[in-house]
């Protein structure tokens, strides 16, 4: 198994569908960035890219180090030992005029903090900061058509055709805070559960999915 990550055409969008955690106080918004995991410049450095670091983006999970105010990559390490996951909910700015549009906002370390919204099962997003698994959803690389577009009609497809069978989304180890569509359920971390309900696009009309957060599935 691989997982390849969608393209956004940028960085990660999110729409709070029908989210709560804004409302009733179940967010974290006083830790920053983990300096270890993300890039401290945009652009990132060379020597940043070497070591593999990343860039903040909404709707992407994170885990959160109260007592180091850190929020970091999450891992099954940090899963197993308890630590809480939410998702980067902050609000877009773009500084640069001849960049504009939400794609084009990304988050680095040393900066603003995020946002960081705890799920409950009944929440719905609309997000690309997303993966998939490319066993579960295998591409032709020689099609002329991208292979996140040909992920994106698979999975259109299967819910059109077998609406009956759920398509979970779940973050993984592996994952680096994106939900993996086609995930395995005994492979989430972070105690979320997300089920696909829609195959949808952005607002300016990048490809997207509906994501409906649910009980952990026991079947």
């Amino acid at each position: 198994m691989a997982l390849q990550i969608f393209e956004c055409n940028g960085f990660g969008q999110l729409e709070c569908s029908q989210t709560w955690f804004d409302r009733a106080g179940m967010s974290e918004s006083q830790c920053e960035l983990d300096p270890e995991k993300f890039a401290d410049s945009f652009p990132m450095s060379p020597a940043a890219a070497n070591a593999g670091k990343l860039y903040g983006e909404v709707g992407q999970f994170l885990m959160i180090d109260k007592v180091n105010k850190i929020a970091t990559i999450p891992t099954k390490e940090l899963s197993d030992l308890g630590y809480q996951m939410g998702i980067n909910y902050s609000t877009e700015k773009i500084y640069n005029q001849f960049t504009p549009g939400r794609r084009n906002f990304c988050m680095i370390a040393g900066e603003y903090l995020p946002r960081i919204g705890f799920i409950q099962s009944g929440m719905r997003i609309c997000t690309n900061t997303v993966a998939w698994d490319d066993t579960v959803y295998t591409v032709n690389p020689n099609s002329q058509v991208s292979p996140s577009r040909q992920m994106y009609d698979q999975v259109k497809e299967a819910l059109a055709t077998d609406p009956k069978t759920p398509i979970y989304a779940v973050v993984t180890d592996e994952s680096e805070g994106r939900l993996v569509i086609g995930g395995k359920i005994e492979d989430a971390i972070g105690n979320v559960y997300g089920q696909v309900v829609e195959a949808y696009y952005n607002a300016d009309n990048t490809l997207s999915f509906k994501i409906m957060f649910i009980n952990k599935p026991e079947a």
